[in-house]
């Protein structure tokens, strides 16, 4: 076969060209994408702090609130006497006060009865006005 017959396809050089192209493309494309990994990871990284700097930060309010919860525990052992003790002088409180309110509510009785037992006497001025007379 003769050499030349190659030579004459009208297309051999643009065929290269293009596969070059494109291989251009490919590999712009490799590069776009080495340059977002590389800007993920830088982003990962600074992840890795911030929740480094959350973990430390998490850490030091545990050990806070478990200082807090123990100087709680330790004031109500202190103060549970006291409260214990209040609530009994309120209960006794209270059973005096009902003592109170039920002899209250017997005298108001009373003076409801006396009131009732007097209506005859105010019915009657003379009567009211002796009483009144001898007692000043």
């Amino acid at each position: 076969m003769n050499e030349d017959s190659t030579k004459e396809l009208p297309s051999s050089r643009n065929f290269e060209d293009r596969v070059l192209s494109q291989l251009a493309t490919i590999l712009s494309g490799v590069a776009e994408l080495r340059s977002e990994v590389a800007e993920i990871r830088v982003q990962q990284a600074a992840m890795a702090k911030n929740i480094a700097a959350l973990d430390e930060r998490l850490t030091s309010l545990e050990e806070r609130f478990t200082s807090l919860e123990e100087i709680v525990d330790a004031r109500l052992k202190e103060t549970r006497p006291i409260w214990e003790a209040v609530q009994a002088q309120i209960e006794k409180l209270d059973q005096k006060f009902d003592i109170v309110i039920r002899d209250l509510l017997r005298c108001s009785r009373r003076c409801g009865a006396s009131r009732q037992a007097n209506q005859p006497i105010r019915a009657r001025p003379y009567i009211l006005t002796v009483c009144q007379s001898s007692i000043i």
